[in-house]
């Protein structure tokens, strides 16, 4: 089986807001802590669509078709203090 790379940029197919926490297996912030964030559909090359994180939340900002990069953001700390990141897609 050989091994398939795929891009760090795609473009952005659709996106919305998650305005309130996810339900479980969700282990970030809830309550006062909990950040609306967004969420969008990124067609990477012609392989994939992937869903995930955007680092922005703000839908006057994003606009169909820009190019967005895969980075790490900071998600929560565990229960032994350890930062926990996670994979997001930022504008370009």
């Amino acid at each position: 089986m050989s091994e398939v790379l795929l891009p760090r940029r795609g473009t952005l197919v659709a996106w919305t807001t998650q305005g309130f926490p996810p339900g479980p297996p969700y282990k970030g912030p809830t309550g006062k802590d909990f950040v609306p964030f967004g969420v969008g559909l990124v067609q990477l090359d012609d392989v994939i669509r992937v869903e995930g994180r955007l680092t922005e939340n703000d839908p006057a900002k994003l606009k169909f078709g820009m190019e967005v990069e895969l980075t790490m953001i900071p998600f929560t700390t565990d229960e032994d203090g350890n930062d926990v990141v996670t994979f997001a897609f930022k504008p370009v």
